[in-house]
């Protein structure tokens, strides 16, 4: 009968020594028969190995073990690994959401930046026709006011007794006060332009009319 090292039944086998052993050790009473000490190494039969080889046989037809440490060393590695990419594509994912939120963000700020122009320079633009408005209607009053005050001469030149030698003739054909067109002020430049912070300061608190007078 030969007889076979652990050793070299485990490397027949495929499998490390723990594997043969463990399961030696699970059919003792099998194989307490088919095995011998020899200066204190165990030794198993041809027909224990067989014996041992089908038990170690699965269902599908491949030998059993437990992993080897190495390979449950290599699992643990490429799990973190595993772990370490799903984590890196998680970053990277959190990344370009945040890219993207911050750059919509920055297209809303420049959108009510250029709103808040748009309607800085509409409101300027409303004060000065206004002020053209109330220019006017000023010069209207005014030249009302003296075609008034030349009717209202000739009504008491025509009020007044001959005696006074008052030709009715020459006050009527009298010309009235000549009145002018309105014509829009002329814009002067900007009175805060290089000047101090004080000046640029009284300007707009106690003379803002001198802003509304330059040109938009």
């Amino acid at each position: 009968m030969k007889w076979l090292k652990v050793a070299q039944a485990a490397e027949d086998l495929g499998v490390s020594k723990a594997a043969v052993y463990k399961r030696i050790k699970s059919l003792q009473e099998k194989l307490t028969p088919h095995l011998r000490q020899d200066n204190g190494k165990t030794l198993i039969s041809s027909e224990g190995f067989n014996m041992l080889q089908q038990s170690m046989r699965s269902k599908e037809g491949t030998l059993w073990e437990d992993r080897p440490a190495e390979t449950k060393v290599e699992t643990t590695f490429n799990q973190h690994s595993t772990e370490s990419l799903k984590l890196n594509e998680t970053f990277n994912q959190l990344a370009e959401e945040m890219k993207g939120e911050l750059k919509q963000k920055n297209q809303t700020i420049d959108k009510l930046l250029l709103q808040m122009e748009e309607d800085r320079k509409r409101q300027a633009e409303e004060r000065q026709r206004t002020d053209t408005i109330i220019m006017k209607l000023a010069h209207d009053l005014e030249a009302t006011r003296k075609s008034a005050l030349a009717i209202e001469a000739k009504v008491d030149a025509l009020a007044k007794p001959l005696s006074q030698e008052i030709k009715l003739k020459d006050v009527l054909q009298k010309p009235a006060p000549e009145v002018k067109p309105w014509e829009p002020p002329v814009k002067t430049a900007n009175p805060t332009i290089n000047k101090p912070w004080y000046k640029k300061l009284w300007v707009q608190v106690f003379e803002p009319w001198k802003l509304r007078q330059q040109p938009y």
